[in-house]
This record gives C-alpha cells, sequence and structure tokens, in this order.
C-alpha cells in the first residue's frame, strides 16, 4: 500500500513514446530517429564511394600520365644520343678532311709549287750555282740595291752590289751583264732576258756574274 493517499495526479494517463509532458525532457520520435540513422548511414556510404572513386581515378590518370611521358622522354634521349653521334662524327670528319685537305694542299701546293719554280728556273737557265752582283756605273742612288732586290727575287746567289771604278776600269757599256767563263753563259743570258738586259758578253777579270747599270737606268 502507497504511503501517499490517492488524489487527482494519480488519474492522469500514462505519457505515450511521442509525448513531452511538463517533466519530462524532449525525446525523438522512435521512427524518426531510425529515419535519420539509416539516412546518415547512407550518405557516408556515398561519401565513401565518391573519394574510392576519386582516388581510383587520380592513380589511373597518373599511371596513364607517366607512361605517356616515358616515351617521350626516351625518344628524346634517343635523339639527343644521335644527334651527340652525329656532330662528333661531322666534326671528326671535318677536323680530317680538313687536315687531310691541308696535308694534300700543303704537300701538293708545296711541291708544286717548288717543282714549277724549278721547271720555269731550269728552263729560263736561272739557278745558284754561280753568283751574280750589281755594279753602279753612273746610275741613280740606290739603283744598284734595287738590282739587288731584282736579282734576289730570281733566286740567285746574289753577293753584295759595288761601284764601277772608272779610274782602273775606264767607261763601260751600260746597260750590260758581264759573265767569267763559258758555264756562266747559260746563266748570264738568262738573267738578261729578265731584266731586259740584251749586251750580254765575256771579259774581264771578274769572279763573278756582273750586272752593270749606268745613268740610263730608271
Amino acid at each position: 500500500m502507497s504511503q501517499f493517499s490517492h488524489d487527482e495526479f494519480d488519474e492522469v494517463q500514462p505519457y505515450r513514446p511521442d509525448e513531452v509532458g511538463k517533466h519530462r525532457a524532449p525525446g525523438t520520435h522512435p521512427k524518426a530517429a531510425a529515419a535519420s540513422s539509416g539516412m546518415l548511414k547512407w550518405i557516408g556510404l556515398v561519401v565513401i564511394a565518391v573519394v574510392l572513386i576519386a582516388a581510383v581515378g587520380w592513380f589511373v590518370i597518373r599511371e596513364a600520365g607517366e607512361e605517356d611521358d616515358a616515351p617521350v622522354a626516351e625518344e628524346q634521349d634517343t635523339a639527343d644520343d644521335a644527334d651527340a653521334e652525329e656532330g662528333n662524327g661531322e666534326d671528326e670528319g671535318e677536323e680530317n678532311g680538313d687536315d687531310g685537305e691541308a696535308d694534300d694542299n700543303g704537300e701538293n701546293g708545296e711541291n708544286g709549287e717548288n717543282g714549277e719554280t724549278e721547271e720555269e728556273q731550269a728552263a729560263a737557265g736561272l739557278s745558284d750555282e754561280y753568283p751574280v752582283r750589281a755594279v753602279n756605273a753612273g746610275a741613280p742612288d740606290g739603283s744598284a740595291g734595287q738590282v739587288t732586290s731584282e736579282l734576289d727575287d730570281l733566286g740567285l746567289d746574289v753577293q753584295q752590289s759595288i761601284d764601277w771604278d772608272f779610274a782602273n776600269w775606264g767607261t763601260p757599256t751600260t746597260p750590260q751583264i758581264i759573265y767569267p767563263g763559258e758555264e756562266q753563259q747559260e746563266l748570264a743570258e738568262a738573267i738578261g732576258e729578265e731584266l731586259g738586259i740584251d749586251n750580254v758578253s765575256q771579259g774581264g777579270s771578274w769572279q763573278t756574274i756582273v750586272v752593270v747599270i749606268g745613268p740610263e737606268y730608271q
């Protein structure tokens, strides 16, 4: 038996689960709570699925990009190596070719020029076998030096020029070329042809071929 006597509050009907009374805290309807819980569950599954799909797509795109880049890089490396080898080949070819041409041209040119010079000298009778000198017999100052340079350019054995001794040697006919012996005649005549001197003769006590020039020399 209750220790309290029966009163009017004992006549109040019990609260249903979906009702909120003055003396009870607000609650959630069981059906609404169940529906909310199911919705959250599906939302979570959708979010997880989206994340997985995004991750898979990212990895696929990344792998495809790496595969595409790899052949390009490999082709670039191959092209660079080919260009390097081709460049080295061209450099070596040019270097060898230039050297070869230089050697060939140098040898052929040098031999050719020397050969032609020797042939021309031989044909003209010019050689350095016998010495020759210029003698100034009244020519303007510096004339003997000029003739000496011309004789030197002909590849002759040129001696130092001297002045004609009028007191002891008399007055010579100029211009003329005098040679000491018959063995020098061919060379003396060749020098006369080069210098345009027609008077070429043997005589005197000269030890060398002499080219005598006078006042007419310009």
